[in-house]
């Protein structure tokens, strides 16, 4: 059974995870944050048998004060756009979370990264992405970027980190890895029930 409290705003340490998580991928992570830290909120999933990690979900301006009412009388156990979740004290994006980002905040400028349906194919089976399926790269590649991967119909697919930069792409040949999946549309078929 949860309890009462297992859905709340989040504290100042969780909205800093959240802000050194997000900084990794923009400088803009702190003025993001104070837009949106009373939208913000944590679930703890306590009814499950496995420990799983704190939700964080995004609600819209308009839905605040009556998320805040319902809490009072309801249990909550999630509501609003999901946004990643904390894992040992590290935040973690969620795909729903960077499509936001790079809808509303333009986070990824520069940092996104399109394949062909080759690759698109291997990262929805949870596997990395390779140099030969990739139809273009971000301009400014660095090693350990974050990138978003969209399809060639536009469709955001995965979250990456890069594994090269720029300067390294020339001497790579077609089947070296070059970003590793972080988390892919393909997981949700993936994850057991």
């Amino acid at each position: 059974m949860t309890k009462m409290n297992d859905f709340r705003s989040v504290n100042e340490f969780e909205k800093s995870l959240i802000v050194n998580g997000l900084s990794k991928i923009s400088q803009k992570s702190d003025a993001f944050i104070m837009k949106i830290q009373n939208r913000l909120y944590i679930s703890f999933n306590t009814t499950s048998s496995k420990s799983q990690n704190p939700s964080i979900y995004l609600i819209s301006t308009d839905h605040h004060d009556l998320i805040e009412k319902l809490l009072v009388d309801f249990q909550i156990t999630s509501v609003g756009l999901y946004f990643g979740f904390i894992e040992k004290d590290n935040f973690r994006l969620s795909l729903e979370g960077a499509e936001f980002l790079v809808n509303n905040e333009d986070f990824f400028k520069g940092k996104m990264l399109v394949i062909n349906n080759k690759g698109e194919k291997s990262i929805l089976y949870g596997n990395d992405i390779k140099m030969e399926e990739v139809l273009k790269f971000p301009t400014n590649l660095r090693k350990g970027d974050i990138l978003v991967i969209y399809n060639s119909q536009n469709e955001l697919c995965a979250i990456t980190r890069s594994l090269v930069g720029k300067k390294d792409l020339t001497r790579l040949n077609s089947g070296d890895k070059i970003a590793l999946n972080l988390v892919d549309k393909g997981y949700y078929l993936r994850k057991k029930q």
